[in-house]
């Protein structure tokens, strides 16, 4: 009990949940009707809510990135190799419950469906607000520990900004205006042209405030001059 609090940041009220959550295919318990029952049924709920909380944190965080710019992010977070990685980095392989003569074939896949299962455990014990709390407190904070092997830019806003300002021979300069106080908050950054102040960006590190910054200002310059080539995509 004192390991899964650890891991949650909070009590559970209905610990068969969380039984549940690290309860494995190969080592199912049996309900009173006879079915054998696992952490599938919870895998399947905590991977929408896993989803939902971070569409809902990059929505919020990332005002300028289009559709398919935030699809490509959630995408690259919450996909299977992604979830693996996050699982074994808490420590949840550790809690699994399962057939330990088939410890060796165990899938890799199989610690990612913990996590989700987890969460699932977390939506039905706790509701909504607590597991959007524990993604984002919990989880994102791991994600973007990894997050140079889980994210490729299609764009460097940033380089296409510098080379604008190059051609028309004008200062740039990026201001930090705020850094995170706590795990999970954001970076705010600023771009300067001339010393004047033409959009912000915000980030989970100073990279991402940077591009998100060049970008909003990539957008506001395109709209005296047509001709810069800030991607859709």
């Amino acid at each position: 009990m004192l390991r899964l609090g650890e891991v949650l940041g909070f009590e559970p009220r209905n610990i068969s949940y969380y039984q549940l959550a690290f309860t494995h295919s190969s080592c199912s318990l049996t309900d009173e009707a006879g079915q054998r029952i696992n952490n599938e049924r919870l895998e399947y709920l905590g991977d929408s809510v896993l989803a939902t909380a971070v569409s809902h944190h990059l929505y919020l965080n990332y005002p300028h990135w289009n559709e398919g710019e935030l699809s490509k992010r959630r995408g690259a977070m919450v996909k299977r190799a992604v979830n693996n990685a996050v699982a074994k980095r808490m420590g949840l392989h550790k809690m699994l419950r399962y057939n330990r003569e088939m410890g060796q074939r165990l899938s890799p896949d199989t610690y990612g469906n913990t996590l989700e299962a987890l969460i699932g455990a977390i939506f039905l014990d706790q509701g909504y607000l607590q597991a959007e709390m524990f993604v984002l407190t919990k989880v994102l904070p791991l994600f973007q520990e990894l997050e140079d092997s889980l994210v490729e830019q299609t764009t460097n806003y940033k380089s296409l900004l510098l080379e604008w300002v190059q051609q028309h021979h004008l200062d740039l300069d990026f201001k930090m205006l705020q850094e995170p106080k706590r795990s999970g908050g954001l970076f705010v950054c600023a771009v300067y042209i001339d010393g004047k102040r033409i959009s912000s960006g915000r980030g989970s590190n100073k990279k991402e405030a940077h591009q998100e910054a060049a970008h909003a200002a990539l957008a506001a310059l395109r709209k005296v001059d047509p001709t810069i080539p800030i991607s859709d995509n």
